[in-house]
Formats: structure tokens, sequence, C-alpha cells
């Protein structure tokens, strides 16, 4: 299947967000098998995880420090969340929804996520994780204008910008998803197109799953 290459240019602002383990826009994984990155308008990738007083995982989500990962520490951390061929391999497949925007919302959101690098503040699995705080910079640019209903999910934070945004300002993406270097400056993303099958987010991922940890020596993903 073809890869589909999406650029970012000054023309035509878009900010996003990624819903791993979301394997299309109408599916909705488990609570724990999912996480929420975002893409700021140069196509950048960036999250927020937790960990560990010493830096490692910490199994039930509390009293954890916080931390942001731009594109470099992706790669280094979360390599499958940012290089396409990592993401095939490893069977991680995300959503993702790009929306259209004006160029002082732009600024905001990347602003929010400037200062939430500085001072990350803690991560907490309830009211305090990944997609609170991606919720968070989509108030400060305006896109949002209340906090995600219900549970602080990635999936909610998805379908609460799908009700809030007219079609037209808004495209989803779903598949093995990556981000390229642009020599010019920012990223441009990769989709390979997903097909589902039952070892791939079907029905929901789990230990089996896109964000399993079966085979890869690596720490489970923190909502």
């Amino acid at each position: 299947m073809s890869v589909i290459v999406v650029k970012f240019d000054t023309a035509r602002k878009r900010i996003g967000l990624v819903v791993r383990g979301k394997h299309a826009p109408d599916h909705h994984p488990d609570k724990l098998g999912q996480h929420a990155d975002v893409i700021l308008a140069d196509g950048a990738p960036i999250g927020f995880f937790g960990e560990g007083n010493d830096g490692s995982f910490n199994s039930i989500g509390l009293g954890m420090q916080g931390v942001v990962y731009d594109y470099q520490l992706l790669l280094r951390h979360r390599p499958y969340y940012v290089d396409m061929r990592a993401a095939v391999a490893n069977r991680v497949v995300s959503t993702v929804l790009l929306i259209e925007v004006e160029q002082q919302a732009a600024d905001a959101f990347k602003a929010a996520w400037d200062r939430m690098k500085t001072s990350p503040g803690d991560f907490n699995i309830v009211g305090g994780n990944c997609a609170t705080h991606a919720s968070a910079a989509f108030i400060a640019a305006g896109v949002l204008d209340t906090s995600i209903p219900w549970l602080d999910t990635p999936d909610n934070l998805y379908g609460q910008l799908v009700d809030t945004l007219p079609a037209a300002r808004r495209t989803s993406y779903s598949g093995y998803i990556g981000f390229k270097p642009v020599s010019s400056g920012g990223f441009t993303m990769e989709d390979t197109p997903y097909a589902a099958g039952p070892q791939h987010n079907k029905p929901n991922p789990g230990s089996t799953g896109s964000l399993g940890t079966v085979g890869r020596n690596v720490t489970p993903n923190s909502v």
C-alpha cells in the first residue's frame, strides 16, 4: 500500500492530535490502550508522558514526574511513534486529526507546549495525563472552550474535537504514522494506511496489540 505524505507549510496552518492505539476514526480503544501526542503547525510531533522518580515507568500512573517529549526524545524513547518503519515493525497504529487554524492559534498552541516543556509538572493517570495536557494546549489555542467531557482519554479528546469543529476544518488519517525532518525546517508526516487484522489493534491492543510490550523490551505507554 502506498505511503501518504502530508506536508506542513506557511500557507495552510494545521495543528493536530495523534491518538495511539486508535486504528480508525470510529474505533474506540481500551482506556489504557491509548496515548495522545500532538502535531505543531510545522509538523513537529510532541507529547506529554510520565516517569517515575528514577526515570522508569510507574505502573499505577500516580505521582509521577511529567516530561514532554519532542521529536528527538520521541525518537529515543518511543521510536515507533515517529519512525514509520518502527511503527510497522511494532504494529503501532494511530489515528491523526489535523485541524486548520489561523496563525494566532498555531502560535498559541506552540507557546502552550513551550511552557509545558519548561515546567511540565506532575503526571497523574486521572486528571493529569497526556490527554489532559493536550486538551489544555487546544484550549490555550482557542480551538476548544472546555476540558474533555467524561474521562480525560485521548479518544474522548478526539471525539470532542470532531464534535466541536466543522468538517471542512479537519482531516483524519489512520495507519502507521511517522515524521521526517525537512531540510528547510519543520517535518512531513508519513502514513502507511492500515488494513484491519487480528494482530493490529483489534478489537483492542492490550498486551498483544500495538501498545503492548511483547517482543519490544520497552516500558508500557502511559495515557
